[in-house]
């Protein structure tokens, strides 16, 4: 008798758990469903505050690295990006941002960083600092390593 009392309140005990057990598993994926839903939420939110750009960074002696579809903000200026990809050294001037150094190449005499902007007839020299350029999406920009002076 002892013993079918004992069996009988593990059993009762072990269905307690088990139910607690399956409505804890129950809560958690409700929980996980919701925290999904979301995060599929913002993700539509995110492309609707950036956009997708190509940079070129050509570092010399044949060393150029490409960052492709390379999600950015909305309205980023090309410096402000660059710094996202690489570290930038850069001097503010009347001109605008005059960069030195990008990913600790730079500070050679007659060398400077120069950025380019490709359009339908091929690349074209940036005509403005690259602290007042703002990206759109779709561009394709470069920053070449250049011997400006090769006399």
């Amino acid at each position: 008798m002892w013993a079918s009392a004992a069996l009988l309140c593990t059993t009762i005990l072990a269905g307690y758990m088990a139910l607690n057990s399956q409505s804890k598993v129950v809560g958690l994926q409700a929980d996980y469903d919701a925290l999904m839903e979301r995060v599929e939420s913002m993700q539509g939110s995110l492309e609707d505050f950036t956009i997708l750009i190509d940079m070129r960074i050509d570092y010399g002696e044949g060393n150029i690295v490409w960052y492709n579809s390379t999600r950015v903000p909305l309205n980023a200026k090309l410096l402000e990006v660059t710094e996202i990809i690489a570290s930038v050294d850069y001097t503010l001037s009347d001109y605008g941002a005059i960069v030195n150094e990008i990913g600790e190449v730079g500070g050679d005499e007659g060398f400077f960083w120069l950025w380019y902007t490709y359009e339908e007839d091929g690349w074209q020299l940036g005509m403005a600092g690259a602290d007042t350029w703002s990206l759109k999406e779709g561009d394709i920009v470069a920053w070449e390593y250049t011997n400006v002076f090769p006399f």
